[in-house]
């Protein structure tokens, strides 16, 4: 009976360590597929359980449609490969992709070599598949609406900043226009001057300058009165 019960426990701990043993190596990561548009970026992520031992190596892998084979991922201008420790018993992996295309597509996952014990552990895929390039109507809008209050602006300034530069400047109105000049010769331009005319009046002499004058007749007298 006790032997029996011993056996229990000895076989109940093993199970334990060997748990402990699992939790202690392995990944958590989630299987899902992801649907990115061309142009935009993308962040995926896998957290590593080693309670704190050292020396493990690895990180994300990558297959492509047509290939049967994942390769590991290296930083580059587009890759950008990073981790953190959450905790003192487990770490992040993190894997950011800029402008992302048609080259990206395909499966993701991380892996991990152990050294005690010697082992491979492997997360789940993710499989991401990049669509067309979509065009934000809000972002759009906005930008419209920029352009027209731009232009309004513009054209309520324009004004102003024309005054501003007469005043500056001292502009005075345009000079009169200059009337057209005459094509007549210059003797027709010469204004001609006054002559002095003489005139000679000769008066003559009346027909009867000989002749003797008229003589008045009396008068008649019909009665006379003397008073005395």
């Amino acid at each position: 009976m006790k032997t029996d019960y011993r056996c229990s426990l000895t076989f109940l701990a093993f199970l334990c360590m060997l748990k402990a043993c699992e939790l202690c190596s392995s990944i958590r990561a989630s299987r899902a597929s992801k649907f990115v548009p061309e142009g935009s970026s993308l962040e995926l992520s896998c957290e590593v359980q080693h309670c704190g031992v050292l020396g493990w190596t690895g990180g994300w892998v990558f297959q492509e449609m047509q290939s049967t084979e994942f390769t590991r991922l290296t930083p580059s201008e587009r890759i950008e490969l990073s981790n953190y420790s959450s905790t003192a018993n487990s770490t992040h992996l993190l894997v950011h992709i800029h402008n992302i295309n048609q080259s990206d597509a395909g499966a993701y996952k991380c892996t991990i070599t152990w050294q005690l014990p010697p082992q491979y552990s492997n997360g789940h895929v993710t499989y991401v598949n990049v669509t067309a390039a979509t065009v934000d109507s809000s972002s759009s809008g906005r930008n419209l609406s920029h352009r027209v209050l731009l232009c309004l602006s513009a054209s309520m300034c324009f004004p102003l900043v024309l005054g501003l530069v007469r005043c500056l400047t001292g502009v005075s109105p345009p000079p009169p226009p200059v009337p057209p000049r005459s094509y007549t010769s210059f003797a027709a331009r010469v204004k001609p001057k006054n002559e002095l005319v003489y005139a000679e009046v000769a008066l003559k002499k009346s027909r009867r300058q000989n002749d003797c004058p008229k003589q008045v007749p009396e008068p008649t007298v019909y009665s006379s009165v003397h008073f005395s």
